[in-house]
């Protein structure tokens, strides 16, 4: 399913946000390495890249192939002659089993991904074992959702067909900080922000919906299923429009980062 949103994935563009600031949080500075896990068209990437400069080195390592060619492209495009250019790569790699040397990155991060590690726990102690003295282990995840919106889980609940879970799910704060100090992290920071996601009409919303993991339950539904979703969702979607005119998603995401 990532594999076909990728063409259209940077049209998810709170999710490049949530790794941007990811990669800020995390304190990547020039001279490091860094590893992005679950790289997808490569936010979290490129803005590692951009600050590592050229003693730096920044890998990105993907499930999805589609994803992994799309990342790759983008830091083709980089600009070398800015003389500020990171050593950077991709490739084609499982999270939870990742094949690189222990104590090779300064920092690695998980932008919007635990959710999908199905032992999230054994996951990110293999992540720690990859860091170096003193490293650090990023990760993002929704907090509290915008209650605004749960029609839409109540939509899906009645109109889509049951989904198996694709991983251990979204762990919430408490748990997250605990995940990663039996990870063996020494001290775990959390920040807490709002996004405020924007969209211009319900249409906007809609085209979203099918450049990420949004469009799981939508493309398993029927046609008849699938054109009572739209409906009911662009009746309710109008509680979320504000005083501007515009439709908006003020959903929560935490921002950990532990140390080791």
């Amino acid at each position: 399913m990532f594999g076909r949103v990728a063409a259209s994935y940077d049209q998810a563009g709170f999710l490049h946000q949530i790794a941007r600031r990811l990669v800020a949080h995390a304190g990547v500075r020039p001279g490091m390495r860094v590893l992005d896990v679950a790289c997808g068209t490569g936010a979290a990437l490129l803005e590692a890249a951009r600050r590592v400069g050229p003693d730096g080195l920044v890998l990105g390592v993907d499930l999805a192939e589609a994803m992994v060619a799309q990342a790759a492209e983008r830091l083709c495009a980089l600009d070398p002659g800015r003389g500020s250019a990171a050593v950077a790569a991709v490739a084609v790699m499982d999270a939870e089993q990742p094949a690189l040397r222990p104590g090779s990155f300064d920092v690695v991060c998980v932008a919007s991904a635990i959710y999908l590690l199905h032992d999230q726990a054994a996951a990110l102690r293999g992540l720690r074992e990859l860091l170096r003295p003193d490293g650090r282990l990023a990760v993002s995840d929704f907090g509290d959702l915008d209650q605004r919106w749960a029609w839409k889980d109540e939509l899906l609940g009645r109109l889509a067909p049951p989904l198996e879970q694709l991983g251990g799910g979204h762990p919430g704060r408490a748990e997250l900080e605990g995940l990663l100090r039996s990870a063996g992290a020494t001290a775990v920071t959390l920040e807490v922000k709002r996004l405020d996601v924007v969209y211009g009409d319900a249409a906007a919303w809609w085209a979203e919906q099918w450049t990420h993991g949004e469009r799981r339950p939508l493309e398993r539904m029927d046609d008849r299923a699938l054109t009572a979703y739209r409906a009911a969702a662009f009746s309710a979607i109008e509680a979320c429009r504000e005083a501007d005119g515009a439709i908006h998603w003020r959903p929560e995401v935490v921002y950990a980062v532990a140390s080791t």
